[in-house]
């Protein structure tokens, strides 16, 4: 009996060992803190080493200048993507200035054709950004996706300087719903050449980030004083997922016979409408 009871004891003051142990463990004035673990500013863990695209390139390639936030050269505010719309179409937004403040309003069938053309003056003085806003009628027999295109026009040679898109849909009856666009970076950053830089040897490095909407894929064009194409490059954008900016960089070989002004223009494809989504272009000295 002695035996047994000596063993009960001794479990008990086991158990009793046990349960303070764990208790100590809980008490919170006891127990250490587990803070947690706050990604940096970019997004990575402490430690972890962000992922780079296979076709990114150090900031140096770009003449030291890398992606910067630069507001849209021509931002279409009315009607925003995915509008249904009953005539007449209100087309609005904000532009850069533009050769006389004029910009040329364009809507495309899904076949490429012209369905409407309507130039819009920018409501602003001379050299200066301002609202632009035009009315165009229609008449459709059953709902059809457009394209409506914005552009900018060259005074030299009438070739596209820049050009915003957005795509809806017309109708003519039904409810009207219209979605309103946004403020946005420029889609298309030329870093590389600079403006007003003169190009010489047939090859011409091409460089940017931009945001390319069929398979990441760009072309970079190059146009001679007459609005003339020289020659042309398709080039991929590094971005990670469709949707997002990426660099680029692509050498185009290109023909001239003599040294005058000319255009690089950087193209967004699409596979319907006239293939074009978005352009944007600097200016250049081209020379053989």
């Amino acid at each position: 009996m002695r035996v047994k009871t000596g063993l009960i004891i001794l479990l008990a003051v086991s158990m009793l060992l046990a349960c303070s142990t764990v208790e100590a463990l809980l008490s919170p004035t006891q127990a250490p803190v587990l803070k947690p673990v706050l990604a940096t500013e970019s997004g990575q863990l402490p430690g972890q080493q962000q992922a780079v695209p296979e076709r990114l390139e150090p900031a140096e390639t770009v003449q030291g200048r890398t992606e910067t936030t630069v507001e849209e050269a021509i931002l279409i505010l009315e009607p925003g993507p995915g509008s249904r719309i009953l005539s007449p179409l209100h087309v609005a937004g904000w532009a850069d200035p533009a050769f006389e403040q004029t910009l040329l309003i364009r809507v495309l069938q899904t076949d490429g054709s012209q369905l409407m053309e309507e130039p819009v003056q920018i409501e602003s003085g001379p050299g200066q950004r301002g609202p632009f806003a035009a009315d165009l009628p229609f008449s459709v027999t059953e709902p059809e996706n457009v394209l409506i295109q914005v552009l900018d026009l060259s005074a030299r040679d009438g070739g596209i300087v820049h050009l915003a898109s957005v795509s809806v849909i017309l109708q003519a009856e039904g409810d009207e719903v219209l979605v309103q666009g946004a403020a946005a970076d420029e889609q298309l950053q030329i870093l590389n050449p600079e403006p007003g830089e003169t190009i010489q040897g047939g090859l011409v490095l091409v460089e940017g980030y931009g945001l390319a909407s069929f398979e990441n894929t760009l072309v970079v064009e190059v146009y001679d004083a007459e609005g003339v194409m020289a020659g042309s490059a398709p080039c991929m954008t590094a971005a990670q997922e469709p949707g997002e900016t990426g660099y680029f960089s692509v050498e185009v070989e290109y023909n001239v016979s003599q040294e005058g002004p000319g255009r690089i223009s950087v193209v967004d494809t699409l596979p319907v409408f006239d293939g074009i989504g978005h352009v944007a272009s600097v200016p250049v000295s081209l020379a053989p």
